[in-house]
């Protein structure tokens, strides 16, 4: 029994050191607005795949702080323009009567959270358009079991500074590493003009000589080559294909004043 016991708890410490050796500390180094790497083991935290583009993925909501009346908006990695007030920005504050930019998306920074060991902040600053220096600190809490992101708006202290927390399995080393960025809707998600008129000009094609060959074998009784559909205009396409470039050269080589009529051709 004692023995049994023993394994058990040999085998518990073996697990407990794996799950926490991929747990990283000291400081991470941002690499981008979505991303920033760990010196010891180069495991990354990355929100890229938690943002928007064009769009809040924290529409606006209240503060804990049950004094305040403000609203605000979160969006990481990507840069938001909701009003006039608030032009490419990672946070936005408002209330009844204005918008405030608190948080410029272009001047994220990943530094250690004072005070709460291992833990991560994401900054950012501005300066809003009444000339306020605004800072926001959003928390970044790891929790591998949060597979949905949740923000909360914890309060604003001290006046200016806008504390957050932002909970995700993302916010952990290498959590969301793999994932790829939300598609940009101005340049994927669709195909172009160009593609979808080559792609439909392709199916005609594929019809008029299937179903052509089928009328002509089956309607008409026709063999081998005389079954192609209008086999004698595909036949003379290439003399008259080259009847045209010759026609229109003659007519360029006319502007230059030694043209030759298409019949001299």
């Amino acid at each position: 029994m004692e023995t049994t016991k023993c394994r058990l708890f040999s085998f518990l410490l073996v697990f407990t050191g794996f799950s926490t050796s991929r747990a990283a500390s000291g400081d991470c180094v941002k690499v981008s607005n979505c991303k920033c790497q760990y010196q010891d083991d180069q495991s990354v935290i990355d929100l890229g795949s938690i943002g928007k583009r064009n769009d809040f993925a924290f529409p606006y909501q209240k503060s804990q702080d049950p004094l305040s009346s403000y609203e605000y908006a979160y969006n990481p990695c990507y840069p938001v323009t909701d009003t006039d007030q608030c032009k490419d920005v990672a946070a936005c504050q408002k209330d009844t009567n204005d918008h405030f930019q608190i948080g410029d998306a272009s001047s994220a920074d990943f530094k250690k959270a004072e005070g709460f060991g291992d833990d991560i902040t994401l900054r950012y600053t501005s300066i809003d358009h009444i000339g306020n220096n605004k800072l926001v600190i959003v928390k970044l809490i790891c929790d591998q079991t949060a597979k949905t992101p949740q923000l909360e708006i914890i309060s604003e202290s001290p006046t200016s500074t806008y504390n957050m927390e932002l909970t995700s399995e993302c916010c952990c080393p290498d959590g969301c590493a793999d994932r790829p960025p939300p598609p940009d809707p101005g340049t994927s998600g669709g195909l172009s003009a160009g593609s979808i008129i080559c792609i439909a000009f392709t199916v005609l094609v594929v019809v008029y000589l299937v179903a052509g060959l089928a009328f002509m074998t089956l309607v008409k009784k026709s063999r081998g080559t005389e079954a192609i559909p209008n086999y004698s205009f595909w036949r003379s396409l290439p003399g008259l294909t080259k009847d045209g470039f010759k026609f229109t050269y003659s007519k360029i080589k006319g502007l230059g004043g030694s043209g030759a009529a298409y019949e001299d051709l």
